[in-house]
């Protein structure tokens, strides 16, 4: 718990990692959930090792993502949460150095793993529905940290921008109601995947918009989930990023390896006003310069579970 961090920001061992309106995009690791799939990496978990999501979490800090989204919703892992994920955060944090953003459906869970970050966390555990939201909320007040949402409520997902702030709202006023403040709450403003909703990415797009007119706080999307099942995801990932980010996007949980990802977060910050000097995207250029080329292109041999055989269904898909 870091009760210094000021409110719109989360903290880790490098300092303070603004996000909102007015800031650059802040891009946060949503990979954690696909490792899952992978045979060895929850043969390694069930045997408390941590090797695979550390070396994911440290090159998603070379390539400029210092947050790392932790969850372990596989239904094999369900049962160990309490006792795996305070023992993932403690240790990715501390082997990495980055900022955590813990994922659990459990408040024990999530009270247990808020307590093993000393820092203020990002915490995407809140969705719409009533009973979530009571049992949530008070957790996050308590370790003071920020929330993201699942717009997820009694009767789905929304599927309109007037139903999307409807529930948007609800979640809004029930964590300021709790101390929560407004800077803190980052609204999800529902990336369905492309081949499911091939149309809905305007929808999300004036989701975006209306959410900051509307109600004045930050804005995330899972623009993993754009293409998701498809040929080519990060493509379309990419696709759906690029679009988003001139919406003003405040939070993209995302594929680090996503294409050209470090170079086009800072250029589409400068781009749209939020880095006008574009010190971002000169100091990727400058950094670039002075090491070798190519830069990382994807995971170490342990891989990606992204890159699994096309029409591979994939579980702990990130919101």
């Amino acid at each position: 718990m870091d009760r210094n961090c000021p409110a719109g920001a989360f903290s880790y061992p490098g300092g303070i990692i603004p996000f909102g309106p007015g800031q650059p995009i802040l891009c946060v690791n949503d990979q954690c959930g696909y490792y899952l799939d992978r045979p060895e990496v929850l043969a390694e978990l069930r045997g408390g090792g941590f090797d695979s999501l550390i070396a994911l979490a440290t090159q998603g800090m070379a390539l400029g993502l210092k947050v790392f989204n932790v969850q372990f919703m596989a239904p094999s892992l369900i049962g160990q949460e309490r006792e795996l994920l305070p023992r993932a955060v403690s240790a990715i944090y501390q082997a990495t150095g980055c900022c955590i953003a813990v994922d659990s459906r459990d408040p024990v869970t999530v009270d247990l793993a808020l307590g093993a970050y000393p820092y203020k966390a990002m915490c995407n555990t809140v969705t719409g529905e009533w009973d979530n939201l009571n049992a949530m909320l008070p957790v996050i007040a308590k370790h003071g940290a920020a929330l993201g949402s699942a717009l997820v409520y009694e009767k789905g997902v929304p599927q309109t921008v007037e139903e999307r702030v409807f529930v948007a709202s609800r979640i809004v006023e029930a964590a300021v109601e709790h101390g929560i403040p407004r800077e803190d709450v980052i609204i999800d403003a529902v990336c369905l995947p492309a081949g499911v909703a091939p149309g809905n990415l305007i929808i999300a797009m004036e989701t975006i918009r209306a959410i900051h007119d509307e109600l004045g706080v930050p804005v995330l999307l899972g623009i993993s989930n754009a293409g998701f099942m498809m040929p080519k995801p990060r493509l379309l990932d990419l696709a759906y990023f690029i679009a988003s980010a001139a919406w003003g996007l405040d939070v993209a949980m995302i594929d680090p390896f996503t294409p050209s990802l470090e170079w086009l977060s800072p250029a589409m910050d400068f781009l749209r006003g939020t880095d006008p000097g574009a010190r971002g995207y000169l100091g990727v250029y400058r950094a670039a310069r002075g090491r070798p080329s190519p830069r990382v292109a994807g995971p170490t041999a342990a891989g990606n579970a992204r890159d699994a055989p096309e029409g591979k269904a994939l579980s702990g898909q990130g919101q």
